[in-house]
């Protein structure tokens, strides 16, 4: 089934030789393989509180997943694992940042 989430993407400036980590909407074929991802970043917003705060736990949720990186391949953009960041969540704050969103969870699905 085709989805998406959101993820961060390391990327490589050549111009300036900056390196930058972002936000994306990552979308998946029905095989779950990335398909495409948005060209800009995405900012949290909502048009009301509770979709603002829904949308910042989704963005909370893609420092849970491997930082992706664009890599050409046969001269098509794709997505892979960046070697340089294999994981973020490497350290016992985040399993922490973990349960605790669980937690909030639910007791945001009980108000």
């Amino acid at each position: 089934m085709a989805h998406w989430n959101h993820r961060v993407i390391h990327k490589h400036h050549q111009q300036t030789d900056e390196h930058t980590y972002q936000v994306h909407e990552v979308y998946y074929d029905d095989n779950g393989i990335i398909d495409k991802w948005t060209a800009s970043p995405v900012v949290p917003m909502g048009e009301t509180p509770d979709e603002l705060r829904e949308e910042i736990r989704y963005f909370i949720k893609a420092f849970q997943k491997p930082v992706l990186i664009e890599a050409s391949e046969g001269g098509k953009e794709k997505l892979i694992q960046d070697s340089e960041n294999p994981e973020i969540n490497n350290g016992h704050y985040f399993e922490l940042l973990d349960r605790t969103w669980v937690a909030i969870d639910y007791i945001y699905m009980r108000i």
